[in-house]
Parts: structure tokens; C-alpha cells; sequence
């Protein structure tokens, strides 16, 4: 699954599966879009609202599927994050991605989708900004995201510091992962793909220590940080102990997990629920080496 990187021009398909999405901030962001020269095709209920969901199970689904079925489509973006894509997995056209495959751009619930690709058939996906956040430049890293869309090599070697290293190493795999919470979510489900000689990311938001221990937890009694190939950890905002509360720092979490492992772990990368977020590739081979202090990817041709 290598789908085309984006051509000056490409139109755009813009899509909310999850949340609501407020309409000021999606017309900016649709704004910004066109500004960069891409016309955008917008879902006919992505306004829509049902409690926290941009939008009823079928509608959501159909909307997605409709995308997907669109062949005038170069990207599928999402307009926003929240709750709901694990809901409407079942109905979504995964065949149909797999058979012609589109750059997607997304994050948080965009996990899901993700994931469930990957076990399907492995390819390229941007974990990236939603396009309810493109209005506001400091949401996201624009030279990340452009290079990223258009395929240029800048895009595929992510740096880090000596400081953010918490193991040592040297490792090459596959870049899984996305929202910690969205990855747990999937366990035992038949959208869960097999972890073993990946490079596993992840990042969280609003979760205390104990919280990201106990996911962690679960994922190591599961099997699945066993045979991975690194670790690279996102932003955790707002992540840590309210004040006053016994709790363990998340660095310290971290080192307790590393001295159960082989392989390199790095935490504090730019990426996921945080202003000014770089543009991940995920799917993809990578290569996570701390001496170099960072993660390069190989290109797909």
C-alpha cells in the first residue's frame, strides 16, 4: 500500500467520522487548504451533529466511504479528532483503500483507522494536523506538513536530543501506533495488527501517570512490546499528576518499562496533541538509532 504523495493542485477530501466539528474552525482550515492551491471536497454532513458525534454511525460511515469511492480524491483529511471511529470500523470500505490507496492525514481518533489499515496492508499514512486546527499556524509545524504531503526527503528523517533518550540502541521496523488509548481500544479486536519488528509510537492527552502505566501495562501483558524493533514517545499533555496526589512521574514509568526491554526507547517527540505538532509518517520502514539521535525513515518508491 504506497499511495502517491500529493501533486500541487490534487483535490482534497475532507471527512469527519468522529466528533463534532465546530464550523468556524473548518472553514478556516478549509481556507487554508484552498490557499495552497488544493481544491477541497467537502463530506455533505460533516456540519452534522448527533451528542458528540459529528453525525449518526451510517452517516459518519457513508460520508468516509463516499471519500474513499472517490476517484477525483488524491488525500482523504480529517476534519477532527474526538471519539467515534471504532464504532464505525465495520462499516467502513477498508477493501477499497487497500485496492486504490490515498495519502490520509489525521490524528488521535484517526488511530483506529490507522491501525486497522495496517493490518490489512501496510502502507504510508501522516499522522498529522486535523484540518479544524489548519486555521490557527500554531497548531502545526507547516514546513513538517508540506514536506510530508508533497513526499520531500526533510520529511522522512525526524531528529530528537541526547536527553530524550531513555535506552540506548539501535532498531528497524515499521512505524506503528498513534493515541495510546486508541491503541489499547483495539486489543483482541480483529483491527489490531501484529506489533512484532515494529517501531511503536505513541502519545496521549489528559491521562494521569497511573493511567499511562496501567495502558502500558496492558500492552506488555498482551504481548505486544515484546518483539518491537524501538519505542518513540509523543507529547503527553496533560499527562501528569494533579498536585498534591502520590503518583510517579511518566519518565519514571518509562524507565521501569526500558529495563524490561532490548531495544531503543526515546520519549518527547513533537508529535500528536500538542501546538505546533510535526507531521508523522507512520506505515512505513524506519530506521530509530540513538547514537544518531534519530529516527530515518526509508522513503517508499
Amino acid at each position: 500500500m504506497k499511495p502517491p504523495f500529493l501533486r500541487p493542485g490534487d483535490p482534497i477530501a475532507v471527512v469527519a467520522p468522529s466528533g463534532v466539528v465546530e464550523r468556524g474552525r473548518l472553514a478556516a482550515g478549509i481556507a487554508y487548504l484552498r490557499s495552497h492551491g488544493h481544491p477541497v471536497l467537502t463530506g455533505p454532513h460533516v456540519g452534522a451533529r448527533d451528542g458528540y458525534f459529528a453525525g449518526r454511525d451510517a452517516v459518519r460511515a457513508g460520508d468516509l466511504n463516499a471519500a474513499i469511492a472517490d476517484r477525483r480524491a488524491r488525500a482523504i483529511f480529517f476534519a477532527r479528532g474526538g471519539y467515534g471511529l471504532t464504532r464505525i470500523l465495520d462499516r467502513i470500505d477498508l477493501r477499497g483503500l487497500v485496492r486504490r490507496p490515498r495519502l490520509l492525514l489525521g490524528f488521535s481518533d484517526a488511530t483506529a483507522l490507522f491501525m486497522a489499515l495496517q493490518r490489512r496492508s501496510p502502507g504510508l499514512v501522516q499522522y498529522g494536523p486535523l484540518v479544524s486546527e489548519m486555521g490557527d499556524r500554531r497548531e502545526f509545524d507547516e514546513e513538517s506538513l508540506w514536506a510530508a504531503l508533497y513526499g520531500r526527503r526533510e520529511a522522512f528523517t525526524i531528529r530528537f536530543g541526547s536527553s530524550d533518550v531513555l535506552r540506548p540502541g539501535t532498531g528497524r521496523g515499521r512505524v506503528l501506533g498513534g493515541c495510546l488509548s486508541l491503541l489499547v481500544s483495539l486489543l483482541g479486536t480483529r483491527h489490531d495488527p501484529d506489533y512484532r519488528g515494529a517501531i511503536l509510537f505513541w502519545e496521549e492527552i489528559g491521562e494521569e501517570p497511573y493511567r499511562i502505566d496501567r495502558m502500558l501495562t496492558q500492552l506488555r501483558n498482551a504481548g505486544k512490546l515484546e518483539h518491537l524493533q524501538g519505542m518513540v514517545v509523543g507529547s503527553l499533555t496533560g499527562c501528569a499528576a494533579p498536585a498534591g496526589k502520590p503518583s510517579l512521574h511518566v519518565r519514571r514509568i518509562l524507565t521501569d518499562l526500558a529495563g524490561r526491554t532490548r531495544y531503543p526507547i526515546v520519549w518527547n517527540l513533537r508529535a500528536g496533541h500538542t501546538p505546533g505538532k510535526l507531521t508523522l509518517p507512520l506505515g512505513i520502514e524506519a530506521t530509530l538509532s540513538s547514537r544518531r539521535r534519530s529516527l530515518a525513515y526509508r522513503l517508499p518508491v
